[in-house]
């Protein structure tokens, strides 16, 4: 390690942080002997931090955000990386978040080259351009993979990540297409077995039925779904086609701000290449399972559009799905029984019923509900509720003092009046203040939330509007709106010539 001789700093825990972007995974273990070594020789604790992701937001790296979390709460004097761009190749803003926190905590940096010190200003500017220069290597390194991406797939390569099922990429047996994909034989007859089923007129959910009870699995090993099967028979790369530029934007639930709205690009925009590799279906096949999938899409049920009654609020006690009322003129209303399938195929066993017992079992539970609120209401404190009240806002007051002094601690060391041990000690000093006051604010703030004047009142005008009016109500959508303002669930189970079970969860 090499150290500057005129500052020496006192190490004893440290964090760990093995990241592979781009690499083999044989990086990784390369990065991890060096920074163990490392450990090993100075005698320091050590946490390891391994992430595997070449994302450059941190919003996208969940170990990352652990670290950081851990480096505020002073858990480590260190972070130990191989080179200081492991941490972020991020614009500005994330490697000033990631700055800020070491800074605020006097945690270091520690490469097998360097002990970067962020409160030091030396050390600051330096990785300053440090972070400048990797950021301007990832966009370069990302803007030739990407312009080598749109290349490689205009000339019939593959750039598209894992081949789909019943394909391998460059090489199967003695089969090669360099850059390319090639027929794999063994899955090859599982995907006519699904395209022939198709074609027959098997529904998605039923041919994934049948391969499950066959023990035919996915290439994970995993069950079939409909929504596999269903993305199979779309899919053109079957056809012997490359198709590129079909989306543009970021489609990641969670993205950076500055990304680009995901939006899907018309037909005419696609990059279509043909005859690519071997095909496992034709067109004529391909085109035939097209229409057969057409007509069988479903017009949205009543359910969908919240149009039924009890609609996302009647649940299957045997399965958890949602079930599903029947009316018809001139009959009883009755809840249908669940029609739900797992993977296998096999039918849930949940029998149905007549509704009327379950709307007249709700109105009693909610009328004893309405008793159970009033008598709350009757024995509540209002002086217990303020008083509560105002102990907390005395202590945000004085949490606001602590964090101010926290902040002067910071300042006195960035100003040269307080050496680091110096800092370190009345850095903990504060930080241990405000963590006790926290926990003091948190117990505050769930007595203020039990005594639930408020709501309760809230909740007893929703009840009185429900009870007068559920009656009165003939629009089913209306009524099922009016069920929503109290129930979360409302569980059905009957199994066999058993009495029906019913369970009622408010909100």
């Amino acid at each position: 390690m090499a150290y500057e001789k005129d500052r020496n700093y006192p190490v004893s825990t440290v964090a760990v942080y093995l990241r592979k972007s781009r690499g083999e995974e044989e990086d990784l273990s390369k990065h991890q002997l060096i920074l163990t070594e490392l450990c090993e020789k100075n005698k320091w604790k050590y946490v390891e931090y391994k992430e595997i992701g070449s994302s450059d937001s941190i919003e996208l790296r969940p170990v990352m955000q652990r670290l950081l979390k851990d480096v505020e709460e002073d858990t480590f004097d260190a972070v130990l990386v191989v080179d200081y761009d492991r941490l972020s190749r991020g614009d500005a803003g994330q490697q000033d978040r990631i700055k800020k926190i070491f800074k605020k905590n006097g945690t270091l940096i520690i490469t097998p080259n360097k002990v970067y010190d962020l409160n030091n200003d030396n050390d600051d500017t330096y990785t300053d351009f440090q972070g400048f220069m990797a950021r301007q290597e990832y966009k370069m390194i990302t803007r030739r993979l990407r312009q080598g991406k749109k290349i490689g797939a205009r000339q019939g390569k593959w750039t598209n990540g894992s081949p789909p099922f019943g394909y391998s990429y460059e090489r199967y047996r003695n089969k090669y297409n360099q850059k390319g994909l090639v027929i794999n034989d063994e899955e090859k007859d599982i995907v006519r077995y699904i395209i022939d089923k198709a074609l027959e007129g098997d529904s998605p959910n039923s041919i994934a039925w049948d391969l499950n009870k066959q023990e035919i699995r996915t290439r994970q090993g995993k069950l079939w779904s409909n929504v596999a099967i269903y993305r199979m028979l779309q899919n053109e790369t079957y056809l012997g086609k490359i198709i590129s530029n079909k989306q543009k934007g970021d489609g990641h639930k969670i993205k950076k701000a500055s990304a680009e709205e995901f939006r899907r690009l018309p037909r005419e925009e696609w990059v279509i290449v043909e005859n690519c590799h071997e095909p496992i279906i034709t067109q004529e096949e391909f085109d035939k399972i097209q229409l057969m999938i057409e007509k069988r899409r479903k017009i949205p049920t009543s359910a969908r559009t919240n149009k039924g009654e009890f609609t996302g609020v009647l649940k299957c006690g045997v399965c958890n799905h949602t079930m599903q009322i029947q009316r018809r003129k001139g009959r009883v209303d009755t809840i249908k029984p669940c029609q739900y399938h797992d993977q296998l195929g096999e039918k849930c066993i949940n029998r149905g019923g007549v509704l009327q017992p379950v709307r007249d079992a709700i109105k009693e539970v909610i009328i004893e509900y309405k008793k159970e609120i009033l008598a709350k209401l009757e024995g509540a404190s209002n002086r217990d509720i303020e008083y509560v009240t105002k102990q907390l806002q005395q202590k945000y007051k004085e949490m606001k003092k602590y964090e101010g002094a926290l902040e002067k601690v910071l300042d006195a060391y960035e100003l040269g009046d307080y050496s680091r041990d110096e800092y370190i000690t009345r850095k903990r000093k504060w930080a241990d203040k405000i963590s006790n006051l926290e926990n003091e604010i948190t117990l505050l703030e769930k007595e203020l939330k039990s005594q639930e004047q408020i709501n309760d009142e809230e909740r007893l005008y929703a009840i009185t509007y429900f009870l007068e009016n559920i009656d009165k109500i003939e629009n089913i959508q209306d009524r099922n709106k009016l069920y929503k303002t109290l129930l979360d669930s409302v569980i059905w189970k009957r199994i066999g010539d058993e009495e029906p079970y019913l369970e009622i969860n408010f909100l």
